[in-house]
């Protein structure tokens, strides 16, 4: 709960900050007054569109209109799942889960423990020989003009990399599996179903009642199409690093294919404004920080080295976390397996059937899962397993 209050109001400062760098400072109104008369648009991963602007569009225009976007993901973020505030008041009486967890307040813990993930990656390789290198500039570039092109970056790559690449074709195959279905009757209604599935894929298949991540839990709620396009965008996400020769060397590959599976889940888990949010999270978030510190100083120089600090020092606390929580669903998952169990959507476990147990009971509330789990001891595999009681 702290670390969501916390991390929320430092997005807030963030967002205000940047246009104040652009708007108030020397070299922010001398990059803003540059004008632009293509603006390359990136779909399919890597197919780049030019939008010609006849009338040319100022530096300071198209950054305003970033920032407004940002917001509304902000916004959006805010309200999904029941609400950011209802989220904060259930966090100590419901577990986390994706896509019924709102996603502003589950944000900060996937972030942290994404770049704390890519750090260690990147730290191993470093000590094989595989360096990651650096995103690089021209020498006489602005810090503006860099700020800019990380501001427009989460957009535009995760518009090439998820929004089209797996929204589109999750689209199509769902309006011709559900091409009889009424809430896909006339042009109008499936070009809105389609604008609604490259804004939120989970919103679109719950109209239809397909499977969803709500509904059915991670694994089950993604379709194959979607794991299939989920993993090819990711390769293609880290494979694009390194071969745009911005800097990148082979080692970003596999961080940023990292980044972008985690982005791919978001996005169909939640919607647009989730895997662009990430993304934000990592290109402007720590870039604006860390220029508000160098041009204002003073109480800005503190905010930003405590934020960072506790972005980092929380990363690896939630990696843990969800290390341990994950062995022990698979763990259980693999017990009941082997003695004829299936799992519920829902991720808990049923007894087979026609099955004795013969078991003691030890009720305890398992922080990390905030299920009552019982210990059984199974009279055929001779060992003692855990699993979820049933409500």
């Amino acid at each position: 709960m702290v670390l969501a209050i916390f991390s929320v109001v430092t997005y807030v400062v963030s967002i205000v900050l940047g246009p104040v760098l652009f708007f108030t400072t020397k070299a922010g109104l001398t990059e803003a007054a540059r004008s632009l008369h293509i603006l390359p648009v990136e779909v399919f991963m890597l197919l780049e569109v030019p939008v010609y602007l006849p009338l040319g569009l100022s530096h300071g225009a198209l950054f305003a209109g970033i920032m407004i976007i940002f917001i509304l993901c902000i916004g959006a973020a805010a309200l999904t799942c029941g609400g950011f505030i209802k989220s904060l008041r259930e966090s100590l009486s419901k577990p986390i889960s994706v896509a019924k967890t709102n996603f502003l307040y589950i944000m900060p813990l996937v972030g942290t423990a994404l770049l704390y993930a890519t750090i260690l990656i990147s730290d191993f390789q470093a000590t094989q020989g595989i360096q990651t290198g650096s995103l690089n500039f021209p020498a006489q570039t602005s810090p503006y003009n860099i700020l800019l092109n990380l501001a427009y970056a989460p957009i535009d790559e995760e518009f090439a990399f998820r929004i089209t690449t797996i929204g589109i074709p999750l689209a199509l195959f769902l309006l011709v599996a559900y091409r009889s279905d009424p809430h896909l009757n006339g042009v109008k209604k499936r070009i809105g179903f389609l604008l609604l599935t490259l804004f939120s894929p989970e919103l679109a298949k719950s109209r239809l009642g397909h499977k969803t991540v709500a509904a059915n839990g991670l694994i089950h709620g993604i379709s194959v199409l979607e794991w299939l396009l989920i993993t090819v965008s990711s390769v293609m996400f880290g494979a694009a690093h390194y071969l745009a020769g911005s800097g990148w060397d082979i080692g970003k590959v596999s961080t940023a294919a990292l980044a972008g599976f985690v982005f791919a889940v978001m996005y169909v888990s939640y919607g647009a404004y989730a895997d662009i949010l990430l993304h934000w999270y990592f290109d402007y978030y720590f870039t604006v920080l860390d220029m508000a510190s160098t041009a204002y100083g003073g109480a800005l120089n503190a905010f930003a080295t405590v934020t960072e600090a506790v972005n980092l020092v929380i990363g690896p606390i939630v990696l843990i976390v969800f290390l341990l929580v994950t062995v022990l669903k698979l763990g259980d998952y693999l017990t009941w397996r082997a003695i004829g169990g299936s799992p519920k959507p829902s991720g808990r476990f049923t007894e087979p059937p026609n099955f004795q147990l013969s078991y003691r009971v030890a009720p305890t509330k398992c922080w990390l899962t905030s299920n009552i789990r019982r210990i059984v001891v199974h009279p055929k595999l001779y060992s003692t397993i855990l699993y979820a009681k049933e409500p």
